[in-house]
């Protein structure tokens, strides 16, 4: 592609905001006089509009369900975008990254709120896709609240995002439509991090490498690491269920962890 030939699309900054960062396709704005709130805005690319709409369409089903209280509440919609409540520490990724520390007993509720936020989500017909640190978010409560459903899959529909490095089922077909066993997956690997502060294979493993690891089988040793026999039976689920057709057994990895 010439360069004259790269497309050039633009975002629209909202009244009184400032630029935050940028988020999957869209870009996030702060508010100096509000630091409750954030604007998550898309750009003129076609696709980031489409996945926003997604979000959009996600957070009204949401609305007319009742909030579950781990998940990011969504303040109002506009044309440009979405008003979402702000969490004070971020991601719990750069949380951990800047230093930030947790009780073992905080991170086990975390991961226990984690999965039934998740449940919640699948619920009401919708798959995350992108589950992982990045998109746990920490508030002033010190509570977790699962965030971005930009381009997740709803009622059947596949996904326009993919799950990061580390946290995509070994099997290209469930990771793509980010079925029930992916999202288990990605669930146990978010767990693992919530517990060890790191992400499963590292950060810096090139992702080509942590692929064909997770799709041999070889996962992070987890036997020294609190509920790690929780995500250890997980594992053994998800190759389970990479071979098995049971209509009642997608779900058995969030009842290991809620039953806990």
């Amino acid at each position: 592609m010439a360069k004259d030939d790269i497309p050039t699309y633009h975002i629209l900054t909202p009244p009184d905001a400032e630029f935050l960062t940028c988020g999957g396709s869209c870009a996030i704005f702060s508010y100096p006089d509000n630091s409750a709130e954030v604007a998550k805005v898309h750009s003129s690319d076609p696709a980031s509009i489409r996945d926003l709409d997604i979000e959009k369409r996600i957070y009204a089903r949401f609305e007319a369900a009742g909030y579950h209280p781990n998940i990011i509440r969504c303040l109002r919609i506009e044309d440009y975008g979405i008003h979402l409540e702000r969490a004070e520490h971020g991601c719990i990724r750069a949380y951990f990254k800047a230093g930030g520390g947790a009780t073992v007993d905080e991170r086990i509720r975390w991961s226990q709120d984690l999965a039934e936020a998740l449940q919640y989500v699948h619920d009401h017909k919708i798959r995350h896709g992108d589950i992982s640190g990045r998109n746990v978010l920490l508030d002033s409560s010190r509570n977790i609240r699962l965030c971005d459903f930009a381009g997740s899959g709803i009622d059947g529909s596949k996904p326009t995002v993919w799950a990061e490095s580390g946290f995509p089922h070994p099997h290209d077909h469930e990771a793509r439509y980010s079925t029930i066993r992916a999202e288990i997956h990605a669930l146990g690997s978010t767990i693992y991090e919530i517990m060890t502060s790191s992400q499963p294979h590292g950060s810096d493993t090139e992702q080509g490498l942590v692929a064909s690891w997770i799709r041999s089988g070889k996962y992070p040793e987890v036997k020294d690491v609190v509920l790690g026999d929780i995500i250890c039976r997980m594992q053994k689920t998800w190759k389970f269920l990479t071979h098995q057709n049971s209509k009642n057994a997608p779900l058995c990895g969030l009842r290991i962890l809620r039953s806990r």
